[in-house]
């Protein structure tokens, strides 16, 4: 089994269904044409909250710690504590059939960094790493690398040169594994593949 294999294999066996609080990584977005109403840019996650005005925190980057729902099929999450924190993982380039999507990481040199590509948001607590906002019975494909000594992993997924695949909108998000064994799941990020 190699590490990549170990490390999904780790992201899987650590997700608990039962969690209510959770912390994670992601972009804060209003919905288009509503007064106050939030979701986590590249989910189906709703984002509430009488402690903070998340008006103050939309398109950035934020940390949150809140109370989820409980539902995997229509998450929201209440929000407790949020702080705004550089991005860290990226969907890149021009997302075009037949070219290559350029996946980026920052993290930790020498942590071993891999990705997954999701036809479908969804929303897994992952005990101690954060949420996977993947719905992985869609996964399609990933890349993986080392974190080099300047802290930023780029790597290149191939897009198939189909035709059909254009306006597809595809779902991605990252985890970073230390030589330890420590996991953290990365922002979710998403693209629309183009010709």
């Amino acid at each position: 089994m190699n590490i990549i294999s170990i490390g999904i294999a780790a992201l899987v066996l650590a997700t608990t269904a039962s969690a209510q609080s959770v912390t994670f990584n992601g972009k804060v977005e209003d919905v288009s044409g509503t007064q106050n109403q939030f979701f986590v840019d590249c989910t189906d996650t709703r984002l509430t909250s009488t402690a903070f005005n998340l008006n103050l925190f939309v398109g950035q980057q934020t940390r949150i710690t809140g109370t989820w729902n409980g539902s995997a099929a229509n998450p929201s999450v209440n929000v407790t504590d949020i702080q705004v924190i550089p991005e860290v993982f990226e969907l890149g380039g021009g997302a075009k059939i037949g070219d290559v999507l350029k996946v980026g990481f920052i993290g930790t040199p020498g942590d071993l960094a891999i990705s997954r590509i999701a036809l479908q948001p969804g929303f897994a607590p992952i005990d101690g790493a954060g949420v996977l906002f993947l719905d992985m019975s869609t996964a399609v494909a990933g890349t993986s690398g080392i974190i080099p000594g300047g802290g930023i992993l780029q790597t290149n997924l191939p897009i198939p040169n189909n035709p059909a695949l254009i306006g597809l909108e595809i779902y991605g998000q990252g985890a970073t594994i230390t030589p330890e064994g420590v996991v953290t799941v990365t922002n979710p990020d998403c693209k629309t593949l183009d010709d």
